[in-house]
């Protein structure tokens, strides 16, 4: 059984949280959870920390440099097909220094600066923004 670890960052500014939009197709192959909102986060790499890798993507996926304050998330699934533990993090963050939002459009269609899910009623959002955002809110 392989494990698998991936970071994500819930990107704050003045009250509102960064989300953005999956491709349907990521590099010619469907994607996972394609159109729905997500956060930025993907795989930590060989040798690198969670953290260091929250940092990265939030550099790669939207090309902010932000400042991670603490995990607010985990969880992990077993995927049966790929006989493979998935465990996720994901952290708190701030931004350190604003710069225009850069899509790779072969990863996200589209960003929305949000304070609430709600401002998303009747799109496909990603499971487990359902529970971090429903912890923040209590």
């Amino acid at each position: 059984m392989a494990v698998k670890l991936i970071a994500h960052t819930l990107i704050e500014k003045d009250g509102k949280y960064l989300l953005i939009k999956r491709s349907k197709i990521k590099r010619g192959l469907p994607n996972v959870y394609p159109s729905y909102w997500d956060i930025p986060g993907g795989s930590v790499e060989e040798n690198e920390l969670p953290r260091e890798a929250a940092l990265r993507e939030a550099m790669e996926e939207v090309n902010q440099k932000i400042r991670i304050d603490k995990i607010i998330h985990e969880d992990s699934q077993f995927d049966t097909s790929k006989n493979t533990v998935f465990t996720r993090l994901v952290y708190e963050a701030k931004i350190i220094e604003q710069r225009d939002i850069l899509l790779d459009p072969e990863e996200h269609t589209d960003f929305i600066w949000l304070s609430s899910l709600e401002d998303l009623e009747g799109e496909l959002i990603v499971p487990y923004l359902l529970d971090i955002f429903a912890d923040r809110s209590t």
